[in-house]
């Protein structure tokens, strides 16, 4: 043995040092210089004014390949391990597809020896083999007791393994308990029939309730009925009593020899019927999402070689064995021909194909691309319109299969995974601060973009969502806490990020990526504490978007369901108003206004309070002059001059108490009604039909902001 071994912590921690600096490499696609860290070679200099990344003053950054947050503006070591620094690389931010994409030279992608696949659809079929041994069916393994205290005079079974029939005699004891009983129930059954040709039938009742106490106390000294009724007609005791197989099979125990004295309740006999076994199989961790209940597995044994077994999966070990990280699975076995003997070893496997989903074969991506770590899986995905660009993405896995991971979620059919050199990209993407395997929180910046009034009533109905969500995680109820995760994560596919530029547009994928990931793990979250685990990775996620995207915890107005309801009426007659005036309809537009009218003075404000109470008075006083103007209006023009304070004042109750009302609602905006001030109405949908303009430019307007769900 070499006295010298290197200690195994000294020899990972030079492995990440080398892989750290080939990062470095990479990430800059250059050769760092080696001299006394002031210098870099003449291909490195010609590089900084392409590749570096400069600040405000156009100053270099330079950077460490082992230690990515430091940032120095000038050449040298680090001063935390002393390596020489290195340029940061600087990509535009507007020709990023993600924060995580990182574009490497030619040559530091040979260096990385990158290779790629790509995600297709697959019929993958997984070959689980599982060790284990043949068992007793605990359900059918029975105890003979004694039933009552005294000696063992014969045993008609003397030796274990031996076959047994139902009711077929087992053992005779000796009891003088049993003989006091069956004397007292002689003794019962005559004072009963000396009595009966009495007239006293306190008497004859107070003997018969005695009879059926002895009887019963035979019956539970283990008498059957049958021994009962022979004792009452032979008038005669018994000091032995006989106990019998309660059912057919193999005696498995003998745990008392003849002449044995033994109290109550001894076990005498254990006896097994064999013709049902169980197989107790070892399945190891990474194999458990192919195992299920339900499910026949083939096995065999040394005894019969060729000969091929099935068993039923009817219980899967909830418990982990900590030591052999496997765990303990059941099949139910028939045997009628006896051809299995409990203690036997057997080896079993199990062939399944991946899951089809509506009929297709499973998205799958090969075992070596995914970079796994705890719950998370990242992938780098070639950017098939920029060579040498690769885009970090956290996606969903499913089981592993073979020599493929099956995908739910976060790639398309035809994409290119890297399966070679990801480790190495990981690296170099750490170096430039942005979201990585080993750091995911890297690379927040601030958004500096004004976001699209749209995509902020977006996510103001997706924080709403967010906090029901977080009501419902409370309560532990895993059924409502699936379906607030599915609610959740509908919510977050509605929002469409594609009006959004620069940083906005990378960020929110981002976030979209991970909390739409977290969605579809909580939705299928088995236990409690598994789903407290994925909430709270999901809260910081969420509240990383919340900073970012600037959400408020700006108080939430509530209104009682009544108001809302109220409120729903109102909104049902104007709708009518908008369609009319849309096509150039004044009659039918004042018509709807009274009824619009009518609505709002039935709606009942006094149980609103505070805030709530203060937003209805205000868009009250909107909606009540708007309707005004409507009525004394004596011509569209008019009508329409009333309908658009009617529209804000309604829009700002909807926006802010709530409405109870089928499908969402959208504000839409016309920047050119009333000489280009511009006006907003409200639809149900997205399919713009100007009330302001009517069949002149009916498509005059867009969608300004969504007020409801």
């Amino acid at each position: 043995m070499n006295k010298f071994r290197i200690p195994r912590m000294v020899m990972v921690t030079i492995i990440v040092a080398i892989a750290a600096f080939v990062a470095g490499y990479m990430a800059r696609g250059v050769n760092v210089g080696t001299g006394d860290g002031t210098a870099v070679n003449a291909t490195a200099e010609k590089e900084h004014d392409l590749d570096a990344h400069f600040d405000e003053e156009g100053n270099v950054t330079w950077t460490c390949s082992m230690h990515p947050q430091i940032r120095l503006p000038k050449p040298g070591k680090c001063p935390i391990c002393f390596m020489d620094l290195i340029p940061l690389r600087h990509e535009e931010e507007g020709e990023r597809t993600s924060i995580r994409e990182i574009t490497l030279t030619e040559s530091a992608r040979k260096l990385a020896g990158i290779a790629t696949d790509e995600v297709r659809r697959l019929d993958v079929a997984v070959e689980t083999r599982m060790v284990g041994k043949v068992d007793y069916d605990e359900t059918r393994v029975r105890s003979i007791t004694a039933w009552t205290g005294g000696r063992v005079d014969k045993m008609y079974v003397d030796y274990t393994g031996d076959r047994v029939k139902p009711g077929q005699p087992m053992v005779s004891i000796y009891s003088p308990e049993l003989l006091t009983a069956q004397a007292e129930l002689i003794q019962a059954v005559k004072a009963l029939e000396d009595l009966r040709n009495s007239n006293l039938d306190l008497v004859k009742n107070s003997a018969r309730r005695t009879e059926d106490a002895a009887r019963e106390k035979l019956r539970l000294l283990g008498l059957t009925k049958g021994q009962i009724d022979r004792v009452v007609k032979n008038g005669k005791a018994s000091d032995h009593i006989t106990l019998y197989a309660p059912q057919g099979g193999v005696v498995i125990g003998k745990n008392v020899n003849e002449g044995q004295y033994v109290k109550t309740g001894t076990s005498i006999y254990s006896v097994a019927d064999l013709s049902t076994l169980w197989v107790i199989l070892e399945a190891y961790e990474s194999d458990l999402p192919w195992v299920e209940p339900g499910r026949l597995v083939e096995f065999q044994t040394e005894a019969y070689p060729g000969k091929v077994f099935k068993g039923k999966v009817v219980y899967i070990d909830p418990l982990v064995n900590e030591k052999t990280r496997t765990v303990r699975v059941r099949l139910e076995v028939g045997n009628k021909d006896g051809s299995l003997k409990p203690g036997m070893l057997v080896r079993a496997r199990q062939k399944k194909g991946g899951d089809r989903t509506g009929g297709e074969s499973p998205l799958v991506i090969p075992a070596s691309a995914p970079l796994i770590t705890g719950k998370r899986a990242v992938v780098y995905v070639a950017n098939p319109d920029k060579d040498g660009a690769y885009e970090g993405r956290e996606i969903v896995l499913g089981p592993r299969a073979g020599n493929h991971y099956i995908v739910r979620s976060g790639l398309k059919e035809g994409e290119r995974v890297v399966t070679k050199g990801n480790f190495k990209i990981d690296s170099a993407i750490q170096i430039v601060a942005r979201p990585s395997m080993m750091n995911p929180s890297s690379g927040t910046e601030a958004l500096q973009d004004e976001l699209p009034s749209l995509f902020t009533s977006k996510l103001r109905l997706l924080d709403e969502s967010f906090a029901r969500l977080t009501e419902t995680v409370k309560t532990g109820e895993l059924d409502k806490t699936h379906l607030a995760f599915g609610s959740f994560n509908k919510e977050l596919r509605l929002i469409d990020g594609s009006a959004l530029e620069g940083t906005s547009a990378l960020r929110w994928k981002e976030h979209a990526m991970l909390l739409g990931n977290d969605a579809i793990l909580g939705a299928e979250a088995t236990d409690v504490e598994r789903l407290h685990g994925i909430f709270t990775e999901m809260q910081g996620h969420y509240a990383d978007l919340k900073a970012d995207f600037k959400l408020s915890d700006g108080e939430r107005l509530t209104a009682p369901k009544p108001f809302r309801e109220q409120l729903g009426l109102v909104y049902a007659s104007y709708e009518p108003m908008a369609a009319a005036l849309a096509v150039d309809d004044m009659e039918a537009a004042k018509k709807a206004a009274a009824e619009t009218s009518a609505a709002l003075l039935l709606i009942n404000d006094s149980d609103l309070s505070g805030p709530a109470h203060n937003v209805w008075q205000e868009a009250l006083t909107k909606m009540n002059d708007g309707l005004t103007a409507i009525r004394e209006a004596d011509d569209i023009v008019g009508v329409r001059t009333g309908f658009e304070p009617l529209s804000v004042g309604l829009a700002q109750a909807i926006l802010k108490l709530g409405i109870e009302t089928g499908g969402p609602l959208y504000e839409i905006f016309c920047p050119m009604a009333f000489d280009y001030a511009g006006a907003t109405w409200l639809q149900r949908d997205q399919t713009v039909r100007n009330p302001y303009f009517g069949t002149a430019m009916s498509s005059c307007g867009e969608v300004n902001q969504q007020l409801k769900r």
